[in-house]
């Protein structure tokens, strides 16, 4: 069942939302994203190019979505949407697989990126506020040290490191929101933990800080150059952001601190300095609007 956003819902939409500081706790934002999906209900009958029999039984017998595991499940995410029924299937199981797949660098699936070839800036509001409530409890407790509840943790034993690779993807998921990029840096700046500093840091050394979809699924196709539009312009306005938050001054006075604080974050300012060059972006406060005006395009 596709639901389209109501006339009144494109009217109340903001083009970037403000950091929320104030969200409920975890339990109910989880419970409020839950409700939000609800009514979606699976599609059958799937691809058998992509999908045999016995996965599409085993997903029928997967049970309750709040509680499914991830095995009786993960086999959509590696195939086109519509193999296994298309967006409803995908919504049905989006809340449990954000839980389960955020974080799980095993089977290298981010579940953002699948929600923005589905449209996520024109999915109803109430979808969209229970996503960005989530994302910005979790990034409160997160960059406090209070841990990635509720998504699970699934590392593979690397050299990574994994508090920035955790760091980054809350950032990134945040951005797909549309939380104000100036807004949320200048949080994380102001913050100052540990992790906030160190995705700061590395976020400068990043070319693009939202990556534009190889592909889209949308209810209407004539949205897809739309959208595309508006991802390269909301990419444009989070590195402008990351670079009037992140200054070189600003910089300078960190390695300075870290030199005689913390070696490991004075040695990643060093390292990233090349790329932090080539990749700074800054625009005139014209461009700034420009690239708004094109994101309100996109969810319009």
């Amino acid at each position: 069942m596709t639901r389209l956003r109501r006339s009144s819902d494109h009217l109340a939409e903001p083009t970037l939302h403000r950091f929320d500081l104030n969200p409920p706790d975890v339990g109910s934002c989880l419970s409020q994203l839950q409700a939000a999906f609800s009514s979606y209900r699976p599609r059958w009958d799937w691809c058998r190019q992509c999908f045999t029999v016995e996965e599409e039984a085993k997903t029928r017998d997967a049970g309750d979505p709040r509680r499914a595991k991830l095995e009786s499940f993960r086999h959509i995410y590696f195939e086109h949407p519509n193999c296994s029924g298309g967006r409803d299937t995908f919504l049905h199981w989006f809340p449990r697989g954000l839980e389960l797949t955020f974080l799980n660098s095993d089977d290298d699936y981010f579940p953002m990126e699948g929600a923005m070839r589905l449209g996520l800036w024109r999915w109803p509001k109430e979808e969209q506020d229970a996503l960005r409530a989530l994302f910005c409890r979790v990034a409160l407790n997160w960059f406090h040290d209070g841990g990635a509840v509720p998504f699970e943790r699934v590392m593979r034993e690397t050299g990574r490191d994994m508090d920035t690779y955790v760091s980054e993807c809350i950032v990134e998921a945040l951005l797909m929101l549309r939380v104000d990029p100036f807004n949320l840096f200048a949080w994380l700046a102001r913050e100052g933990s540990p992790r906030a500093r160190d995705v700061l840091v590395d976020l400068t050394a990043r070319q693009h800080l939202v990556d534009e979809g190889v592909y889209y699924v949308l209810d209407d196709a004539n949205h897809e150059p739309l959208l595309r539009d508006g991802i390269r312009a909301l990419d444009r306005l989070a590195l402008d952001s990351l670079q009037r938050i992140v200054t070189d001054e600003r910089l300078v006075c960190l390695w300075t601190w870290a030199e005689r604080e913390d070696w490991v974050l004075a040695r990643t300012i060093e390292d990233t300095e090349p790329l932090r060059t080539k990749y700074a972006l800054r625009l005139s406060a014209t461009e700034r609007r420009r690239d708004r005006a094109i994101v309100k395009a996109a969810i319009a």
